[in-house]
């Protein structure tokens, strides 16, 4: 009896300590790995009493490729829920690359890629998004419904499709440039418009000229549109549920 909850508590902690390791929010470099141990030791013991009965794997390697199903499962969430904040920073960095921002992008030492300035910005957007809509409390929630849906202990991966993988990052696509397509209109026009001024008026100079003034324009549009890309990020977000069951939809 102790070694089939001692089993049951391990897949339940590898599935939950898996997700957490790549979800955004809780797996900031800012965050002490010792806080995210405890927050994972702490939500499998909650979840622990709500998971069916499973088997005992008296086989070593058995055990072993139960609990690496459990870390792919986990490690297929986060990353799902990972692919939808990386929508709202795609769009950030499409707006850089067509404002001249690409060329300026650093090395942030918190995600460990380089980052551009509106790239980044368009990040913590999502983040404040994700923690102020209790987008949060929705995913945790998932994560728990998730072993009703797929019982751990488990060996085999019977149903395993690319597609559903396809879907959602196809989706994160369209949201990225549906998201950043106002501001990359405004550009383009900036661009056609100068590109006009120097050749009608070639004592202007355009490339001094440019760069300054596209700067401006994007600041001016984000500021303008700043709760439209609030309310497309929120609606990004939302979506997540939906992924989550795509992807849970692999390992059932």
């Amino acid at each position: 009896m102790f070694v089939f909850e001692i089993q049951k508590y391990l897949f339940i902690l590898a599935r939950i300590t898996s997700f957490i390791v790549v979800a955004p929010g809780i797996s900031h470099r800012s965050i002490p790995n010792t806080s995210k141990v405890a927050f994972s030791l702490l939500l499998s013991w909650f979840v622990y009493s709500s998971v069916p009965d499973i088997g005992i794997y008296e086989h070593t390697l058995l055990f072993v490729i139960s609990m690496l199903r459990e870390v792919i499962i986990g490690l297929a969430m986060g990353i799902v829920v990972r692919t939808a904040f990386a929508a709202v920073e795609m769009a950030g960095m499409v707006v850089d690359f067509q404002a001249g921002y690409a060329m300026g992008a650093l090395f942030d030492p918190v995600s460990g890629t380089n980052a551009s300035a509106y790239g980044r910005l368009f990040y913590w957007i999502a983040l404040v998004v994700f923690f102020v809509g209790g987008f949060d409390h929705m995913l945790y929630t998932a994560l728990v419904d998730s072993f009703g849906q797929i019982p751990p202990g488990e060996v085999l991966l019977e149903n395993f499709r690319v597609d559903r993988f396809i879907y959602v990052f196809a989706n994160s696509f369209k949201i990225a440039f549906s998201i950043g397509a106002p501001m990359i209109l405004v550009l383009v026009t900036s661009d056609v418009t100068m590109g006009l001024i120097s050749r009608t008026v070639p004592q202007i100079n355009v490339f001094m000229l440019g760069m300054p003034l596209k700067s401006l324009i994007a600041m001016v549009m984000f500021l303008l549109i700043l709760s439209t890309i609030m309310n497309m990020a929120a609606q990004n977000l939302a979506l997540i549920p939906d992924y989550l069951q795509q992807v849970l939809g692999i390992f059932r």
